[in-house]
């Protein structure tokens, strides 16, 4: 008989504890409620304004990164025309003396184009890098203040989850995670 009902009492607290019929279970008011999603309303929008400068971030250094890029890809379009003269007056020319000048022309040119090449990867290799920390930060900010969101939103007993908005920053897409309600 004791092991009856010692066995009776482990299985209503199994069940109680599974169920959520424990005593320190919370439901959520109708109140609780209205204030988790006053507090999800604010998070999510605090967190659109942060999303938004980053993207307007990224596409500002985006559009000096093309302007730039249309730049250098102009003066690269420049060296190899000019090359091209050089090499042709090279091959038409029969004096030693002026083939030595050619040939110094040509490695002038040549020189200065991988400069300039150099150049283009640094830049695009900059451009890369800023768009990566904006992204990082935006995705690291919401993420936190995501988890802050339903952690804050746990003690009014409603359940929230994070969910993956595809955002385009600059050139390239990335996942961000504002906040929504479950079950509500």
């Amino acid at each position: 008989m004791k092991k009856l009902g010692m066995l009776a009492f482990f299985t209503l607290l199994f069940l109680g504890v599974s169920f959520g019929l424990s005593s320190n279970a919370h439901a959520a008011s109708e109140a609780d409620i209205e204030k988790a999603l006053e507090i999800i309303d604010a998070a999510n929008a605090e967190m659109d304004l942060i999303i938004e400068t980053g993207v307007q971030d990224a596409d500002n250094l985006w559009a000096i990164y093309l302007e730039e890029l249309e730049v250098m890809k102009n003066e690269l379009a420049n060296l190899d025309q000019q090359i091209a003269e050089v090499e042709l007056a090279l091959t038409n020319s029969t004096e030693a003396s002026q083939q030595e000048e050619l040939n110094e022309l040509l490695a002038n040119f040549q020189l200065e184009k991988a400069s300039l090449v150099e150049r283009m990867d640094q830049r695009t290799a900059q451009f890369d890098q800023e768009v990566d920390e904006i992204i990082s930060y935006v995705f690291d900010i919401t993420l936190q203040m995501t988890q802050d969101t339903i952690d804050e939103v746990a003690e009014y007993g409603v359940i929230a989850e994070c969910y993956w908005k595809y955002v385009r920053f600059a050139d390239r897409w990335a996942w961000i995670d504002p906040v929504r309600v479950v079950g509500y």
